[in-house]
């Protein structure tokens, strides 16, 4: 199946090289533990759509010079840094299909590769001589932590309201979605106004990648994902679909929701009863429709853009995020 990301992948095969190369250069390191490392994780399949937002802006912006392709390089790197420590963080086993790196090499080479990756970032950026573009990243870099933080001390709080969830997202997963599509703005000179149209749609596209990744941990389909259906719950991760089940469920139901997510370790039995209070409470379409929420304010943020032959890209991107089932 042809999906949009696969058809992006062609469309920017040659500068994607690129970026595979900087990315192999970059992580070859004397302490062989490092190359190892971090190549099981970045050279593993993933989708690398953070980078190719990258490559795709600076297409659309007529970009013609190298910077696009370290740009990509740095978030790619921040990006699996981040996966590096959630994988310690919430005692991931799978990723991306296979043995998540802190399963193989233990925790601690886990943090101390991932801090390794956000050190190439910056140097990368400090070799391109931005200093524009190094106070973003570093801001970025913060928020990301903060995120990560959030998420972390709300684990299990059942209480956790919809505007607070949303901060979080927007801190941990949509804040690097949204630099992956402002950077290219800032080294082809927009202006303002341009600058905020792909700010704003990196944000909105952002929060609606994250939510279908919520609603992908409840109904989506294993065998495509290449991670288990309930992660986050198993995790006592409280989630957009938990949420929405608590917040529509009556009293009884709301007291087996708390006691599920209170509990030390949940079960499959335990997820199947999750499932189903989500069934009564309609939240799968519920859910379907947060995502298409953001994805339609992404869509509106590049209409100026309709006679660029490169948005329709962007517009394909957004659309598989309602259908997506990895």
């Amino acid at each position: 199946m042809n999906t949009p990301v696969k058809s992006l992948s062609n469309l920017l095969k040659s500068s994607l090289k690129r970026v595979e190369i900087e990315i192999s250069k970059n992580i070859k390191d004397e302490e062989k533990l490092i190359t190892l490392t971090a190549g099981h994780l970045i050279k593993a399949k993933g989708k690398k759509i953070r980078p190719i937002l990258t490559l795709l802006v600076s297409k659309m912006l007529n970009y013609k010079g190298s910077a696009d392709v370290t740009l990509a390089v740095c978030i790619e790197f921040i990006h699996n840094a981040t996966l590096l420590h959630d994988d310690v963080i919430d005692t991931g086993k799978i990723r991306r299909g296979k043995l998540s790196a802190n399963q193989i090499w233990g925790n601690k080479v886990s943090v101390l590769v991932g801090d390794y990756l956000l050190s190439r970032a910056f140097k990368l950026m400090v070799k391109n001589k931005s200093l524009k573009l190094l106070e973003i990243l570093s801001q970025t870099s913060l928020i990301l932590a903060r995120g990560q933080i959030q998420d972390v001390g709300n684990n299990q709080n059942v209480n956790l309201t919809e505007k607070k969830y949303l901060s979080i997202i927007n801190a941990k997963t949509a804040e690097l979605f949204r630099i992956s599509c402002f950077l290219p703005t800032i080294i082809t000179n927009q202006n303002k106004k341009t600058q905020k149209i792909f700010n704003d749609f990196g944000f909105n596209f952002g929060m609606a990648f994250q939510l279908s990744d919520d609603v992908l941990d409840y109904f989506g389909d294993s065998s495509q994902m290449g991670k288990s259906v309930g992660k986050d719950f198993f995790e006592g991760k409280v989630t957009y679909p938990v949420i929405h089940c608590f917040k529509k469920s009556d009293r009884k139901s709301k007291k087996i929701i708390a006691k599920l997510f209170f509990k030390r370790k949940r079960s499959k039995k335990d997820l199947a009863i999750i499932l189903d209070l989500m069934k009564k409470t309609n939240t799968y379409k519920s859910s379907i429709e947060f995502v298409r929420k953001y994805a339609e304010k992404a869509k509106t943020n590049i209409n100026k853009f309709e006679g660029n032959k490169y948005k329709v890209y962007l517009g394909g991107l957004v659309d598989h995020l309602i259908i997506r089932d990895k």
